[in-house]
């Protein structure tokens, strides 16, 4: 029993609420702030409690630790408490919720009466302790609110009076003005009125003049701004270090920009002038129309600023494009070298176009060291672009020599033997085929093929591209052609059987009729009786009749149908004939083109020659007659010895090679003696013979293409470079012949001997061309240290120098031997010491 008992109390105890737990509002004491859990200093609580003391009313300050769960808003819980602690009609019950630091507020009945609403009590708590509350100064925030609130319910119980008072004020003054005005003539009114009229214009006109003078301070200070980035781009210092292009390209710019200083800005600044003296004549309208103009122009002036610094900016950024620029054109100019004399020798070819086009990349490289050294950069950039463009061709070119090389050497002849093989079995087979165009087809293709492989030995492979296209459309034609003939024979064929069954069916039919006939006659004779016979015959013959005229309509037809097979026939013979003749005509106009075109490449060969031989014949009577003096060498007297030895004051860097006299080796048998050599004759038996030829020639000219490199030429000869490209076209034509299936050995040794005798040429000129550089760079070495002493001795070497640079080597020598003859002060005829200028052995 006692546990059930038990049990039944906690579970009430469970169920409901202990409402000794709850403190729904704190107990009421007599302080007028009141702070159980002590929130605020107790300082701040006297010193409020003496400032509120002279305020009328009673007024209580409560700070609880948060207004919820007993009211939803602190109004609610201040008007709540205001109840539970039953202050009279004249208190204000002021709650602090620390937690939100809000304020709740309640006034008495006397306050209401008196103006104090919640909404004006909320508007003075934003206005004055709000502030107070960010700084947390919450009870110099409520002494402020209080404060407020007092004076604004003075402030609403004074303002009936003074409005009163106000009222027969105004009362008094209206009366006495009208007796005042009633006094006044009409004419001051207008006067008054015109006056006032005018005062309203001069403000509206000063006001408008000062915003168009506030426009006209913003025009002239972006016009100064313009000025100032006008000046800052500089031009004079960089158009006195360039030329050329660049020069003309920086004279332009200064060009610019001198219009934009001394036209366009003086122009804008007329046009601010002028607006500024129309708005001092209030014309306003004018004053801004002139103002838009001023933008407008400034507008324009911004445009070709912008234009003005991009141009600089492109000549800046020129120059330093052509630094990285040049080294790289240098190395793929080397590269593009390298793999074309790869190519030259792997394929036995000369190429000529494209060895054309790489030394005018050169000459290029070389106009373009010269442009920057001269300071045209504009134009060595461009001239960088254009040399990229030829080398990126060449580049590409030589991407596709491997795949002309087997298209020409190997599909095209592939291609020919097959159609030719064709041909031969439709000939055999016994078409009807045009002897005559197919000849003239196989001449034309046959061309084609010689015309590609003279142009990839070019190394034109745009005019080999055209030939090997016009060979593919040619051999297309024919096969068509041929094609096309093979269908006529075939459809010829079938007519005939078809012509041939037509006939023998119709043997057949009349055989049978006349057969048939006579059997029938017989049979009706005797079976019918006589009276009918002449009725039967009559149908008998009718029958006949019918059965002619349908073995005549099938004739017709048939014959009809042949005519028709052989008129098409006829008129696809015809076709194929048209097409054939069109083919020929424009096989025949390409061939006359290719002529016309291999003829003027001839001519301009053969002129290209002439003027070769016409130089090299001069620089070779030049060279003879400097090399076949006495004085082969370079060789100075005893007195330039002892000058030397006294100490010339030489004018060199010390970067430059040390030179010093030797003797040379004479040989023992004069120089007046020339030794003859034998021709030597070549003796081609067999195609082995010619091989080991071929590959003796191929390496020689291998070698002296590394001994030209191993004596760092300033460049090689254009006489010496056609040289080689003559030999090696001369190998190209032997390989060609040797391709053919059958050849004459005995064409092959005379080319053999030609490519060998000029191989010696090549050989001769060419150690000639070393020694007389040798010579030139060794004469114009030693003399140079005299320059400055003679003006003779200068313009002599300057033009050596350029002789050199333009490999004139004997020319050069010879000029650089005639200024060592003025320093001396000796005669060419005088006898030489024998000296000879060697560069010195460092270390």
């Amino acid at each position: 029993m006692k546990r059930k008992l038990f049990m039944l109390c906690l579970a009430g105890m469970l169920l409901y609420t202990n409402p000794a737990f709850a403190t729904p509002f704190p107990d009421k004491t007599d302080k007028v702030v009141q702070d159980q859990d002590n929130y605020l200093k107790a300082e701040n609580a006297t010193q409020f409690v003496e400032t509120i003391k002279d305020l009328p009313g009673e007024y209580k300050v409560v700070v609880v630790e948060s207004t919820s769960p007993e009211a939803a808003t602190p109004d609610e819980y201040a008007q709540k408490l205001y109840d539970n602690f039953n202050l009279p009609d004249e208190a204000i019950m002021v709650v602090l919720d620390y937690n939100t630091e809000e304020l709740g507020v309640y006034a008495g009945t006397v306050f209401q009466e008196k103006g104090a609403t919640l909404e004006m009590l909320h508007d003075k708590i934003a206005s004055y302790y709000v502030p107070f509350r960010n700084q947390k100064q919450y009870l110099n925030g409520i002494q402020t609110f209080l404060q407020e609130v007092h004076r604004e319910l003075e402030r609403v119980q004074n303002k009936p009076v003074q409005t009163e008072q106000a009222d027969t004020v105004a009362q008094t003054e209206e009366v006495k003005s009208k007796s005042l005005l009633g006094e006044i003539p009409w004419w001051i009114y207008g006067i008054g009125a015109v006056f006032a009229i005018l005062s309203i214009a001069l403000v509206y006109a000063m006001i408008r003049r000062r915003s168009i003078f506030s426009q006209v301070d913003d025009v002239e200070d972006w016009k100064d701004e313009l000025v100032e980035k006008i000046h800052v781009i500089e031009v004079e210092k960089p158009l006195r270090r360039s030329s050329g292009m660049t020069e003309v390209r920086y004279h332009h710019i200064a060009d610019k920009k001198e219009n934009l200083l001394r036209i366009k800005i003086p122009d804008v600044e007329m046009m601010i002038l002028d607006a500024e003296e129309a708005c001092d004549r209030f014309r306003f309208t004018l004053a801004i129309g002139m103002l838009e103009d001023a933008r407008e122009a400034l507008t324009q002036i911004e445009q070709e600023l912008a234009e003005l610094k991009e141009d600089t900016t492109k000549v800046a950024v020129t120059k330093q494009e052509n630094k990285a620029a040049i080294p790289e054109i240098g190395k793929l100019v080397e590269q593009v070298e390298r793999r074309l004399s790869d190519m030259r020798l792997d394929y036995g070819l000369s190429f000529h176009e494209l060895k054309s086009t790489l030394d005018e990349v050169e000459n290029m490289r070389s106009l373009v060291k010269k442009s920057r050294a001269a300071g045209d950069d504009v134009h060595a950039y461009e001239t960088t672009l254009k040399a990229q463009k030829m080398l990126e061709g060449i580049v590409q070119a030589l991407d596709q020599v491997p795949g002309m090389m087997d298209r020409v050497k190997k599909e095209m002849p592939r291609e020919f033997k097959q159609l030719e093989e064709g041909i031969e079995q439709a000939r055999r087979d016994g078409f009807d085929i045009s002897l005559d165009g197919l000849d003239n087809a196989m001449l034309q293709a046959k061309q084609l093929m010689t015309a590609a492989g003279n142009g990839l030995e070019e190394g034109n492979l745009e005019i080999v591209k055209t030939h090997v296209k016009a060979f593919e459309v040619l051999i297309e034609a024919t096969y068509q052609g041929l094609e096309e003939a093979v269908l006529a024979k075939q459809q010829a064929a079938a007519a005939a059987v078809a012509a041939k069954e037509a006939s023998r069916i119709k043997e057949q039919t009349r055989a049978e009729e006349s057969i048939r006939l006579p059997e029938v006659a017989a049979a009706e004779a005797a079976v019918r009786p006589h009276e009918m016979v002449e009725t039967e015959e009559a149908a008998r013959l009718r029958e006949l009749v019918a059965a002619e005229e349908a073995a005549r309509l099938r004739e017709q037809a048939e014959a009809e149908e042949a005519a028709r097979l052989r008129e098409l026939a006829e008129a696809e013979e015809a076709a194929r004939l048209r097409e054939l003749a069109k083919a020929e005509e424009a096989a025949r106009l390409r061939e006359q083109a290719e002529v016309e075109e291999l003829a003027r490449l001839r001519e301009q060969a053969r002129a290209e020659e002439a003027r070769r031989l016409q130089e090299q014949e001069a620089l070779s009577q030049a060279e003879r007659e400097g090399l076949l003096k006495d004085d082969a060498f370079v060789r100075v007297d005893q007195d330039v010895r002892v000058q030397a030895e006294q100490g010339v004051p030489e004018d060199r860097s010390e970067d430059e090679d040390e030179y010093e006299l030797v003797m040379p080796r004479r040989p023992e048998v004069p120089v007046a003696e020339e030794v003859v050599e034998e021709a030597n004759t070549l003796y081609i038996e067999t195609e082995d013979d010619a091989l080991d030829e071929m590959e003796r020639i191929s390496n020689s000219l291998i070698r002296l293409r590394q001994q030209i490199k191993r004596s760092y030429l300033p460049g090689i000869p254009d006489h010496l470079k056609f040289m080689f490209e003559e030999v090696v076209q001369t190998l190209a034509r032997i390989k060609a012949i040797m391709e053919q299936h059958r050849y004459d050995l005995e064409e092959v040794a005379i080319l053999l001997q030609d490519a060998s005798d000029q191989l010696d040429e090549t050989e001769r000129v060419t150690e000639r061309v070393i020694s007389t550089c040798q010579l030139a760079e060794g004469a114009i070495q030693y003399t140079n240290r005299y320059r400055r002493q003679n003006r003779q001795v200068n313009e002599l070497l300057t033009l050596a120098e350029q002789s050199f640079r333009q490999l004139a080597f004997a020319e050069a020598y010879q000029l650089a031997e005639d200024a060592r003859l003025v320093i001396e002060g000796a005669s060419p005829q005088e006898e030489e010491t024998g000296w000879l200028l060697r560069r010195k052995k460092k270390g």
